[in-house]
């Protein structure tokens, strides 16, 4: 953006840091995390089934209820999420430091407690980060107009803030789950917000 907050990659603080940023991750988490493989994929093929399981492991979560996603759409928007953030390289660095697959920023590794470096890891922290902006705003494009831009900007516009990259990435995810789910690609109805910015705290919950 032309306020250098909204980015093709990863999320970062800007100005005050929400309630959140501060939060150990739980000891649920820990176990979970802990019991993650390290070892980098080898393989597009290995790089798609740790999607795959990351996506499996949270399709419970009641953020995806709230905004009518089942399990295989879950997955498919986790993936073109993924795809859309690095192409699948569990190495990407974007010039904010965004790194891997899920581009996850220092900060944000930070507070949800992973090892952006794991690619393991680095997917396990971007679906709960999404699944927290589901929950949050309870709209996909809301959700993933906060992974790219940052949660106060959705906010702070009461909608998708209006930068070319924010609204160009979330068209870019719905093509890539048509793709992937076999069905007609078709000009997505981005409702970027035209009002005024109004400040407002921003509290998101990760889980």
């Amino acid at each position: 953006g032309r306020d250098g907050t909204a980015r093709t990659s990863g999320w970062t603080f800007h100005g005050e840091r929400p309630a959140w940023a501060g939060l150990e991750h739980s000891a649920e988490a820990e176990v979970v995390l802990a019991s993650l493989d390290a070892t980098p994929p080898s393989s597009r093929d290995d790089t798609l089934s740790l999607i795959r399981t990351t996506a499996v492991r949270h399709q419970g979560n009641r953020a995806l209820r709230q905004v009518s996603l089942d399990a295989d759409d879950w997955q498919i928007l986790f993936r073109a999420l993924v795809e859309a953030e690095s192409s699948y390289n569990p190495t990407a660095v974007s010039p904010k430091d965004a790194y891997g697959l899920g581009q996850l920023m220092p900060d944000t590794a930070r507070a949800l407690g992973v090892d952006p470096r794991d690619p393991s890891q680095n997917l396990d922290g971007a679906a709960r980060y999404l699944l927290a902006q589901l929950g949050t705003f309870k709209d996909i494009d809301l959700a993933l107009a906060a992974y790219n831009a940052g949660p106060h900007r959705v906010v702070e516009y009461s909608g998708i803030p209006p930068f070319i990259e924010t609204r160009d990435y979330i068209a870019r995810i719905h093509r890539i789950r048509s793709r992937l789910a076999g069905t007609p690609v078709s000009a997505p109805d981005i409702r970027v917000a035209d009002r005024v910015p109004a400040r407002a705290p921003v509290l998101i919950d990760l889980q």
